[in-house]
């Protein structure tokens, strides 16, 4: 019987291991990876005006700043990160309103917060369902897809497991995917 948490066909699809960026760091997807497995929220054809407004939010110069900047790729970033990449680009804006708008574009699901290596708070681009792997040693995280257990998505078949099992209503579950990278073999990376 094959290991329903063996998707190693699905991440060589994604064209590596996984998207992958340094804690705080951004992520970009490999060129010959084709289409990536997580995908930021779209904001290409109604603008994100039109994102916001879909969302119940109203439009600011702040919120349409963040939002652009972390659709332009896979991102996994700090608050703190992206307020030094926003500077960069000449925006004008105090951390703590970088901070304020993410809560609320993560209240609206249009960002997910999940923890880095050492607990702090880092901000996913990408909403789409997937785990994050996440690196003890160098807080490396990679974008790892759902795997499924007897054709199921993994989170459906936890759900139905949990409620069976306990008779509780599963009303929320993290799973939380943390490790260290394998050492390979001098061999190996020739």
């Amino acid at each position: 019987m094959q290991d329903p948490f063996d998707d190693t066909e699905g991440l060589r699809a994604w064209g590596h291991e996984g998207a992958r960026t340094e804690a705080g760091g951004q992520v970009d997807a490999p060129a010959d990876a084709g289409e990536p497995m997580a995908r930021p929220v779209d904001t290409a054809d109604g603008g994100v005006r039109d994102v916001l407004r879909g969302h119940g939010l109203r439009y600011s110069r702040p919120r349409e700043a963040i939002l652009a900047y972390m659709a332009e790729a896979p991102r996994h970033l700090s608050a703190e990160a992206l307020y030094q990449a926003l500077r960069e680009r000449g925006e004008d804006l105090s951390l703590s309103t970088v901070y304020l708008n993410l809560g609320v574009l993560v209240e609206a699901g249009l960002l997910r917060e999940f923890k880095g290596a050492n607990g702090e708070s880092l901000y996913d681009s990408s909403v789409e369902p997937h785990y994050h792997l996440i690196c003890r040693d160098t807080g490396e995280v990679v974008d790892v897809p759902l795997p499924t257990v007897e054709g199921v998505p993994l989170p459906a078949y936890l759900r139905a497991y949990v409620e069976r099992v306990t008779g509780w209503q599963l009303e929320e579950a993290h799973l939380s995917l943390r490790g260290r990278r394998r050492k390979r073999a001098a061999s190996e990376r020739n």
